[in-house]
């Protein structure tokens, strides 16, 4: 697989709510920070995220941007979601993909609610 296919597959699975498919493309010390909230170290942390966050369902989402630069790509667009309390989100988001060997080694995600 390419690094774009392998992102789209990773975009998907967030769609689904898939964390196992997320996980597999992740290397074992992956970091994903999502910058003003939290950071998650290890493949294991973020198995035990989805794991935890079952409940979470996504209700649309939109790929505005999708910039790949060898092994760095960044996605951005919209999302409608409801969070762990099933409250409903609505908001901005923006992933840097970084990779190596074909595995996402560190992800970073910006995510701005909109205004009401």
């Amino acid at each position: 697989m390419t690094n774009k296919e392998i992102i789209f597959e990773v975009i998907e699975a967030f769609d689904r709510g898939d964390g196992e498919t997320i996980t597999k493309h992740m290397t074992d010390d992956v970091e994903w920070h999502i910058l003003g909230d939290k950071t998650y170290t290890g493949k294991e942390a973020l198995k035990k995220f989805f794991a935890d966050n079952t409940e979470m369902k996504m209700l649309s989402s939109t790929k505005d941007h999708v910039i790949i630069d060898g092994d760095n790509i960044a996605v951005n667009g919209q999302v409608q979601c409801t969070g762990p309390d099933g409250e409903f989100c609505d908001m901005y988001y923006c992933d840097i993909y970084e990779l190596e060997n074909y595995k996402v080694k560190r992800l970073i995600t910006y995510i701005v609610n909109k205004k009401k």
